[in-house]
Protein backbone atom coordinates (compact mmCIF):
# COMPACT_ATOMS: atom_id res chain seq x y z
CA UNK A 1 0.00 0.00 0.00
CA UNK A 2 2.86 2.35 0.83
CA UNK A 3 4.32 1.67 -2.61
CA UNK A 4 1.04 2.65 -4.25
CA UNK A 5 0.81 5.89 -2.29
CA UNK A 6 4.41 6.68 -3.16
CA UNK A 7 3.70 6.11 -6.86
CA UNK A 8 0.60 8.33 -6.67
CA UNK A 9 2.68 11.09 -5.12
CA UNK A 10 5.31 10.77 -7.84
CA UNK A 11 2.72 11.48 -10.54
CA UNK A 12 3.46 15.15 -9.71
CA UNK A 13 7.24 14.73 -9.73
CA UNK A 14 9.20 17.27 -11.78
CA UNK A 15 11.27 14.53 -13.40
CA UNK A 16 9.34 13.08 -16.34
CA UNK A 17 11.12 9.74 -15.90
CA UNK A 18 9.83 9.49 -12.35
CA UNK A 19 6.31 10.32 -13.49
CA UNK A 20 6.41 7.68 -16.23
CA UNK A 21 7.73 5.06 -13.82
CA UNK A 22 4.97 5.91 -11.34
CA UNK A 23 2.33 5.49 -14.05
CA UNK A 24 3.69 2.07 -14.96
CA UNK A 25 3.74 0.94 -11.33
CA UNK A 26 0.12 1.99 -10.82
CA UNK A 27 -1.07 0.21 -13.95
CA UNK A 28 0.94 -2.91 -13.20
CA UNK A 29 -0.56 -2.94 -9.70
CA UNK A 30 -4.08 -2.31 -10.98
CA UNK A 31 -4.24 0.54 -8.46
CA UNK A 32 -7.86 1.63 -8.99
CA UNK A 33 -7.61 3.99 -6.01
CA UNK A 34 -5.21 6.12 -8.02
CA UNK A 35 -7.69 6.99 -10.76
CA UNK A 36 -8.48 10.50 -9.52
CA UNK A 37 -4.79 11.35 -9.35
CA UNK A 38 -4.58 10.87 -13.12
CA UNK A 39 -6.80 13.91 -13.68
CA UNK A 40 -3.70 16.12 -13.73
CA UNK A 41 -2.70 14.48 -17.01
CA UNK A 42 -5.93 15.08 -18.90
CA UNK A 43 -4.60 18.30 -20.41
CA UNK A 44 -0.90 17.45 -20.30
CA UNK A 45 1.23 18.58 -23.24
CA UNK A 46 2.63 15.05 -23.54
CA UNK A 47 0.21 12.82 -25.45
CA UNK A 48 1.55 9.74 -23.65
CA UNK A 49 0.37 11.08 -20.28
CA UNK A 50 -2.97 12.20 -21.73
CA UNK A 51 -3.57 8.73 -23.11
CA UNK A 52 -2.65 7.12 -19.80
CA UNK A 53 -5.09 9.38 -17.98
CA UNK A 54 -7.87 8.38 -20.36
CA UNK A 55 -6.92 4.73 -19.99
CA UNK A 56 -7.01 5.02 -16.19
CA UNK A 57 -10.46 6.60 -16.32
CA UNK A 58 -11.70 3.93 -18.70
CA UNK A 59 -10.32 1.11 -16.58
CA UNK A 60 -11.16 2.25 -13.06
CA UNK A 61 -13.65 5.12 -12.99
CA UNK A 62 -16.89 3.25 -13.85
CA UNK A 63 -16.78 1.14 -10.70
CA UNK A 64 -14.64 3.22 -8.36
CA UNK A 65 -15.07 6.89 -9.23
CA UNK A 66 -18.02 7.38 -11.61
CA UNK A 67 -18.21 11.10 -10.77
CA UNK A 68 -14.96 11.54 -12.70
CA UNK A 69 -16.72 10.41 -15.86
CA UNK A 70 -19.28 13.16 -15.48
CA UNK A 71 -16.62 15.85 -15.27
CA UNK A 72 -14.79 14.24 -18.19
CA UNK A 73 -17.93 14.32 -20.34
CA UNK A 74 -18.61 17.94 -19.39
CA UNK A 75 -15.16 19.09 -20.47
CA UNK A 76 -16.09 18.59 -24.11
CA UNK A 77 -12.72 17.14 -25.13
CA UNK A 78 -13.08 14.49 -27.81
CA UNK A 79 -10.72 11.97 -26.16
CA UNK A 80 -12.60 12.32 -22.90
CA UNK A 81 -15.98 11.95 -24.60
CA UNK A 82 -14.81 8.83 -26.37
CA UNK A 83 -13.57 7.41 -23.09
CA UNK A 84 -16.92 7.95 -21.39
CA UNK A 85 -18.79 6.60 -24.41
CA UNK A 86 -16.88 3.32 -24.34
CA UNK A 87 -17.71 2.61 -20.69
CA UNK A 88 -21.41 3.52 -20.65
CA UNK A 89 -22.52 -0.11 -20.80
CA UNK A 90 -20.37 -1.02 -17.78
CA UNK A 91 -22.10 1.46 -15.47
CA UNK A 92 -24.65 -0.35 -13.31
CA UNK A 93 -26.68 2.73 -12.42
CA UNK A 94 -28.84 3.22 -15.52
CA UNK A 95 -29.95 6.68 -14.41
CA UNK A 96 -26.37 7.86 -14.08
CA UNK A 97 -25.45 6.25 -17.39
CA UNK A 98 -28.37 8.12 -18.96
CA UNK A 99 -27.10 11.38 -17.47
CA UNK A 100 -23.69 10.79 -19.00
CA UNK A 101 -25.28 9.84 -22.31
CA UNK A 102 -27.17 13.12 -22.48
CA UNK A 103 -23.94 15.02 -21.90
CA UNK A 104 -22.38 13.10 -24.77
CA UNK A 105 -25.22 13.96 -27.13
CA UNK A 106 -23.58 17.39 -27.39
CA UNK A 107 -20.47 15.84 -28.94
CA UNK A 108 -19.48 16.54 -32.53
CA UNK A 109 -18.29 12.95 -32.97
CA UNK A 110 -20.75 10.55 -34.62
CA UNK A 111 -19.44 7.47 -32.82
CA UNK A 112 -19.79 9.12 -29.41
CA UNK A 113 -23.35 10.18 -30.18
CA UNK A 114 -24.23 6.71 -31.46
CA UNK A 115 -23.01 5.10 -28.25
CA UNK A 116 -24.93 7.62 -26.18
CA UNK A 117 -28.14 7.05 -28.12
CA UNK A 118 -27.70 3.28 -27.94
CA UNK A 119 -27.27 3.48 -24.17
CA UNK A 120 -30.42 5.57 -23.73
CA UNK A 121 -32.46 3.28 -25.94
CA UNK A 122 -31.13 -0.07 -24.69
CA UNK A 123 -31.68 0.98 -21.07
CA UNK A 124 -35.10 2.47 -21.93
CA UNK A 125 -34.11 5.75 -20.31
CA UNK A 126 -35.01 7.89 -23.33
CA UNK A 127 -37.91 10.34 -23.38
CA UNK A 128 -40.51 10.54 -26.15
CA UNK A 129 -39.09 13.91 -27.15
CA UNK A 130 -35.61 12.41 -27.45
CA UNK A 131 -36.94 9.49 -29.46
CA UNK A 132 -38.58 11.89 -31.91
CA UNK A 133 -35.27 13.71 -32.31
CA UNK A 134 -33.42 10.43 -32.85
CA UNK A 135 -35.93 9.35 -35.50
CA UNK A 136 -35.17 12.43 -37.56
CA UNK A 137 -31.40 12.32 -37.07
CA UNK A 138 -29.11 12.79 -40.07
CA UNK A 139 -27.17 9.73 -38.88
CA UNK A 140 -28.70 6.51 -40.20
CA UNK A 141 -27.33 4.53 -37.23
CA UNK A 142 -29.20 6.75 -34.79
CA UNK A 143 -32.36 6.47 -36.90
CA UNK A 144 -31.95 2.68 -36.88
CA UNK A 145 -31.67 2.59 -33.09
CA UNK A 146 -34.82 4.71 -32.80
CA UNK A 147 -36.70 2.56 -35.30
CA UNK A 148 -35.90 -0.55 -33.27
CA UNK A 149 -38.05 0.65 -30.35
CA UNK A 150 -40.83 2.16 -32.41
CA UNK A 151 -44.06 0.15 -32.55
CA UNK A 152 -46.20 2.66 -34.43
CA UNK A 153 -47.16 0.97 -37.75
CA UNK A 154 -47.71 4.28 -39.53
CA UNK A 155 -44.28 5.62 -38.61
CA UNK A 156 -42.63 2.30 -39.37
CA UNK A 157 -44.25 2.15 -42.80
CA UNK A 158 -42.88 5.63 -43.46
CA UNK A 159 -39.45 4.35 -42.42
CA UNK A 160 -39.64 1.82 -45.25
CA UNK A 161 -38.98 4.80 -47.52
CA UNK A 162 -35.82 5.81 -45.65
CA UNK A 163 -32.79 6.43 -47.83
CA UNK A 164 -30.64 3.98 -45.87
CA UNK A 165 -31.17 0.19 -46.11
CA UNK A 166 -30.38 -0.41 -42.42
CA UNK A 167 -33.30 1.77 -41.36
CA UNK A 168 -35.59 0.07 -43.88
CA UNK A 169 -34.52 -3.37 -42.65
CA UNK A 170 -35.15 -2.45 -39.04
CA UNK A 171 -38.58 -1.06 -39.88
CA UNK A 172 -39.49 -4.20 -41.84
CA UNK A 173 -38.20 -6.44 -39.07
CA UNK A 174 -40.53 -4.79 -36.56
CA UNK A 175 -43.50 -4.62 -38.92
CA UNK A 176 -43.24 -8.34 -39.68
CA UNK A 177 -43.82 -9.02 -35.99
CA UNK A 178 -46.85 -6.75 -35.66
CA UNK A 179 -50.52 -7.41 -36.29
CA UNK A 180 -51.21 -5.06 -39.20
CA UNK A 181 -54.38 -3.91 -40.89
CA UNK A 182 -55.04 -5.21 -44.40
CA UNK A 183 -53.92 -2.02 -46.13
CA UNK A 184 -50.83 -1.80 -43.95
CA UNK A 185 -49.95 -5.38 -44.86
CA UNK A 186 -50.28 -4.52 -48.54
CA UNK A 187 -48.00 -1.52 -48.14
CA UNK A 188 -45.42 -3.63 -46.34
CA UNK A 189 -45.64 -6.34 -48.98
CA UNK A 190 -45.22 -3.83 -51.80
CA UNK A 191 -42.18 -2.24 -50.18
CA UNK A 192 -40.51 -5.59 -49.59
CA UNK A 193 -41.17 -6.88 -53.09
CA UNK A 194 -39.68 -3.76 -54.66
CA UNK A 195 -36.49 -3.72 -52.60
CA UNK A 196 -34.22 -6.71 -53.27
CA UNK A 197 -32.14 -6.28 -50.12
CA UNK A 198 -35.25 -5.85 -48.01
CA UNK A 199 -36.87 -8.88 -49.63
CA UNK A 200 -33.89 -11.12 -48.81
CA UNK A 201 -33.97 -9.85 -45.25
CA UNK A 202 -37.73 -10.33 -44.88
CA UNK A 203 -38.14 -13.85 -46.29
CA UNK A 204 -36.50 -15.72 -43.35
CA UNK A 205 -38.51 -13.64 -40.86
CA UNK A 206 -41.75 -14.25 -42.75
CA UNK A 207 -41.00 -17.98 -42.77
CA UNK A 208 -40.21 -18.01 -39.08
CA UNK A 209 -43.36 -16.09 -38.23
CA UNK A 210 -45.59 -17.85 -40.80
CA UNK A 211 -46.79 -14.51 -42.12
CA UNK A 212 -50.18 -14.45 -43.91
CA UNK A 213 -48.64 -13.25 -47.19
CA UNK A 214 -45.83 -15.79 -47.07
CA UNK A 215 -46.59 -17.43 -50.43
CA UNK A 216 -46.88 -14.08 -52.20
CA UNK A 217 -43.54 -13.04 -50.76
CA UNK A 218 -41.88 -16.28 -51.84
CA UNK A 219 -43.30 -15.93 -55.36
CA UNK A 220 -42.35 -12.27 -55.73
CA UNK A 221 -38.96 -12.84 -57.38
CA UNK A 222 -39.80 -15.71 -59.71
CA UNK A 223 -37.15 -18.37 -60.29
CA UNK A 224 -34.02 -16.21 -60.04
CA UNK A 225 -33.95 -16.48 -56.23
CA UNK A 226 -35.03 -20.11 -56.00
CA UNK A 227 -31.83 -21.36 -54.35
CA UNK A 228 -32.04 -18.68 -51.66
CA UNK A 229 -35.68 -19.55 -50.99
CA UNK A 230 -34.97 -23.27 -50.68
CA UNK A 231 -32.07 -22.66 -48.29
CA UNK A 232 -34.21 -20.27 -46.23
CA UNK A 233 -36.94 -22.89 -46.06
CA UNK A 234 -34.47 -25.56 -44.94
CA UNK A 235 -33.29 -23.33 -42.12
CA UNK A 236 -36.79 -23.01 -40.68
CA UNK A 237 -38.88 -26.04 -41.67
CA UNK A 238 -37.70 -29.44 -40.45
CA UNK A 239 -40.74 -31.71 -40.88
CA UNK A 240 -42.79 -32.52 -43.98
CA UNK A 241 -46.08 -31.98 -42.18
CA UNK A 242 -45.19 -28.40 -41.19
CA UNK A 243 -48.24 -26.17 -41.92
CA UNK A 244 -45.99 -23.65 -43.66
CA UNK A 245 -45.33 -26.17 -46.42
CA UNK A 246 -49.07 -26.51 -46.98
CA UNK A 247 -49.35 -22.72 -47.13
CA UNK A 248 -46.66 -22.63 -49.80
CA UNK A 249 -48.20 -25.47 -51.82
CA UNK A 250 -51.60 -23.80 -51.73
CA UNK A 251 -49.90 -20.58 -52.80
CA UNK A 252 -48.31 -22.19 -55.89
CA UNK A 253 -44.81 -22.41 -54.40
CA UNK A 254 -44.67 -26.10 -55.30
CA UNK A 255 -41.21 -25.89 -56.87
CA UNK A 256 -39.70 -24.49 -53.67
CA UNK A 257 -41.31 -27.23 -51.59
CA UNK A 258 -40.24 -29.93 -54.07
CA UNK A 259 -36.63 -28.79 -53.87
CA UNK A 260 -36.81 -28.66 -50.08
CA UNK A 261 -38.02 -32.26 -50.19
CA UNK A 262 -35.13 -33.63 -52.27
CA UNK A 263 -33.10 -36.18 -50.31
CA UNK A 264 -35.61 -36.61 -47.47
CA UNK A 265 -36.68 -40.21 -46.79
CA UNK A 266 -38.94 -40.28 -43.74
CA UNK A 267 -42.58 -41.40 -43.89
CA UNK A 268 -44.00 -37.87 -43.84
CA UNK A 269 -41.69 -36.84 -46.66
CA UNK A 270 -42.72 -39.89 -48.69
CA UNK A 271 -46.36 -38.85 -48.42
CA UNK A 272 -45.61 -35.28 -49.48
CA UNK A 273 -43.36 -36.47 -52.32
CA UNK A 274 -46.15 -38.71 -53.64
CA UNK A 275 -48.51 -35.73 -53.64
CA UNK A 276 -46.11 -33.46 -55.50
CA UNK A 277 -45.18 -36.07 -58.09
CA UNK A 278 -48.82 -36.13 -59.19
CA UNK A 279 -49.36 -32.38 -58.87
CA UNK A 280 -49.53 -30.85 -62.35
CA UNK A 281 -48.13 -27.54 -61.07
CA UNK A 282 -44.74 -29.15 -60.34
CA UNK A 283 -42.55 -29.13 -63.44
CA UNK A 284 -40.93 -32.26 -64.83
CA UNK A 285 -37.40 -31.21 -63.85
CA UNK A 286 -38.33 -30.97 -60.17
CA UNK A 287 -40.21 -34.27 -60.36
CA UNK A 288 -37.33 -36.09 -62.03
CA UNK A 289 -34.95 -34.73 -59.41
CA UNK A 290 -37.19 -36.12 -56.66
CA UNK A 291 -37.15 -39.53 -58.36
CA UNK A 292 -33.41 -39.59 -59.01
CA UNK A 293 -32.73 -39.23 -55.29
CA UNK A 294 -34.73 -42.41 -54.62
CA UNK A 295 -32.43 -44.80 -56.49
CA UNK A 296 -30.88 -46.03 -53.23
CA UNK A 297 -34.37 -47.15 -52.14
CA UNK A 298 -35.08 -49.05 -55.35
CA UNK A 299 -35.67 -52.29 -53.48
CA UNK A 300 -38.56 -50.96 -51.38
CA UNK A 301 -42.09 -51.98 -52.34
CA UNK A 302 -43.40 -48.46 -51.84
CA UNK A 303 -40.87 -47.11 -54.34
CA UNK A 304 -41.72 -49.77 -56.90
CA UNK A 305 -45.43 -48.99 -56.54
CA UNK A 306 -44.69 -45.30 -57.03
CA UNK A 307 -42.59 -45.95 -60.15
CA UNK A 308 -45.24 -48.25 -61.63
CA UNK A 309 -47.98 -45.68 -61.07
CA UNK A 310 -45.93 -42.94 -62.73
CA UNK A 311 -45.18 -45.16 -65.72
CA UNK A 312 -48.87 -45.85 -66.19
CA UNK A 313 -50.14 -42.30 -65.69
CA UNK A 314 -47.44 -39.88 -66.85
CA UNK A 315 -46.87 -38.75 -70.43
CA UNK A 316 -43.79 -36.60 -69.77
CA UNK A 317 -40.64 -38.20 -71.21
CA UNK A 318 -38.35 -36.87 -68.47
CA UNK A 319 -40.56 -38.26 -65.72
CA UNK A 320 -41.04 -41.54 -67.56
CA UNK A 321 -37.28 -41.93 -67.92
CA UNK A 322 -36.69 -41.29 -64.21
CA UNK A 323 -39.49 -43.67 -63.24
CA UNK A 324 -38.14 -46.36 -65.56
CA UNK A 325 -34.74 -46.12 -63.87
CA UNK A 326 -36.45 -46.83 -60.55
CA UNK A 327 -38.65 -49.64 -61.78
CA UNK A 328 -37.09 -53.10 -61.56
CA UNK A 329 -39.99 -55.45 -62.43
Amino acid sequence: MAGIQSAIAKLKHKDVRQRRRAVRILFDSDAYESVEAFSIFLEDDDVWFRNKAIEAYRRWAPQNAPHLLESLAEQGQLDGQRCVATVLETIHDSKFAAKLSRLLLKSEDDVVIRRAVHQLISSKEYTEVELTVFQSSKDHVVRTYATAVNDDPVELLNNLEDQHPEVRRQAASTLLLLELKTEQNKTLQHSIENDDALWKFAVPIALEQARPNLAELMNAKGNNQRRFLVESLKQVVKEADDPRLRTLIDGNCTSIVARWLVGRNDVKSDELRHELLFDERVDSIDKSRLLERLLHRQGEDVIQELAEKLLSESTDELILSAAQNLYTA
